[in-house]
């Protein structure tokens, strides 16, 4: 990740990131690079997103939570956005698991919470389950893709799908399935393709 003055649109098409090959090799080849701390990521992703949404339903952020303390939704086992309090949660665990991947590993968790608590307050979710995550999926693609001053390379992109794919589950039928790893990479994706052409949050919505 890198400070800049916004993100272009060659620098994803040089990436190559919509073919299936060349994701693959992405997921793949990846290797961490933590080119910023997490504090670092947490300031320009969370003011980020708040600027995109015109600073308006702005949740509370709650980050390098320790495992296993209680939040108004219960107990907190992974990163989450809890509407009781209107909070997002990033854990201890999270952080140290992102940064295997690389720091825009980390601006995908917070992106994808974030966009947990703009699903509820623009209600425009699909509730709880693989729908409602593949869509804060794309939403932190989106996010990403259009967050003033901050731009991501292919290195980044890479870490933000190896990530996705790692988190996919095949718990289908369970409230608690996120959707496949596939399904995740490209949610993602999509919604990091729609910040650069004429779509935008609309491909994350239909």
């Amino acid at each position: 990740m890198k400070t800049l003055n916004l993100i272009t649109k060659a620098a994803l098409e040089s990436a190559q990131i919509f073919s299936g090959i060349a994701l693959f090799w992405l997921i793949t080849s990846t290797r961490a690079i933590a080119e910023w701390t997490p504090q670092t990521v947490v300031d320009h992703v969370y003011e980020g997103i708040q600027h995109i949404h015109g600073y308006s339903a702005t949740p509370e952020l709650i980050w390098g939570v320790p495992r296993g303390i209680f939040s108004s939704c219960g107990k907190v086992i992974g990163s989450l956005y809890c509407p009781r309090d209107h909070t997002v949660y990033i854990t201890e665990t999270d952080i140290y698991m992102a940064y295997q991947y690389g720091d825009a590993a980390l601006a995908y968790i917070i992106s994808h919470e974030y966009a947990h608590a703009m699903q509820i307050a623009h209600q425009f979710g699909y509730g709880v389950g693989a729908l409602s995550e593949l869509q804060a999926d794309c939403l932190a693609g989106f996010y990403l893709g259009v967050i003033p001053n901050v731009v991501f390379d292919q290195q980044d992109i890479g870490e933000i799908t190896s990530l996705a794919y790692h988190l996919g589950d095949y718990y289908w039928g369970s409230e608690h399935h996120h959707g496949t790893p596939k399904q995740r990479v490209q949610a993602v994706v999509l919604g990091i393709q729609s910040s650069v052409n004429e779509i935008g949050i609309r491909a994350c919505l239909n």
